[in-house]
């Protein structure tokens, strides 16, 4: 019982990192590609206002869907994988 508590405890710890790693890569790419179309479309006014406010947006989302990727579906895979390997 304590070897999958460990598991969990060390996936946790790595699953973090490449979380905040992947937020920090597809926010850093998303913020490229709007100031490419702020660009683009010959827009005035504030770009980093605009571009912060589309921003908002896109990190609300990408929080959930990295949240299910990063953290829900691993450790329910390494729940399952334990329960059929010693209680099947």
């Amino acid at each position: 019982m304590f070897a999958i508590l460990r598991a969990w405890v060390a996936a946790f710890v790595v699953l973090t990192i490449l979380y905040w790693m992947l937020r920090v890569y597809f926010r850093s790419t998303r913020r490229e590609a709007l100031e490419q179309q702020f660009e683009a479309e010959g827009q005035t006014g504030d770009r980093d206002a605009w571009v912060d406010a589309r921003l908002r947006d896109y990190g609300r989302s990408l929080k959930i869907t990295l949240l299910w990727l990063v953290y829900i579906v691993p450790m329910v895979a390494i729940g399952l994988i334990v329960y059929f390997v010693n209680y099947d």
